[in-house]
């Protein structure tokens, strides 16, 4: 299993970062990963059980459900479908107040390919590219947050 891990300081407060990371009305603009991004079944916002169609502008697709949603700290989320060689993934984002105006966030996830994708070979690349997909993100949402939205 391939696990990827990046955090860094956002100068802005805890409540609003959580905010901004899932509002869908606000993520394309700070989000550089999804080319589409839809809450599934009516839903209007991110809850437990809610699953969310994440279109990727590399053109990978992936249908998660929130599995934990507390605000404003937490929001975690696994596969239900998704690319043929994943097996399993799953997500967090941590967001905890450091001070009143800043906060650190933690992006995790961990991806396991199937066994036909020679695992040790493809949780690699796996790991490559979500590590540069987590670290743009996590810049993208704090260009957003420090610059007020």
């Amino acid at each position: 299993m391939a696990l990827v891990e990046y955090e860094l300081i956002i100068n802005a407060p805890s409540a609003a970062v959580y905010a901004a990371s899932q509002d869908y009305s606000v993520r394309y603009q700070w989000d550089p990963f999804p080319e589409k991004i839809e809450l599934l079944g009516n839903a209007t916002e991110v809850g437990i059980g809610v699953k969310s169609l994440i279109v990727a502008k590399s053109g990978l697709t992936m249908e998660v459900e929130f599995v934990q949603v507390a605000p404003p700290t937490t929001a975690a989320i696994v596969m239900t479908k998704g690319p043929a060689f994943i097996k399993s993934f799953g997500g967090s984002w941590v967001f905890k107040p450091i001070t009143v105006s800043s906060t650190k966030v933690k992006f995790r996830y961990s991806i396991k390919t199937k066994k036909w994708a020679i695992p040790i070979l493809s949780e690699y690349v796996a790991s490559v590219y979500f590590k540069r997909i987590v670290k743009a993100r996590l810049a993208g949402l704090k260009k957003f947050c420090e610059q007020g939205s």
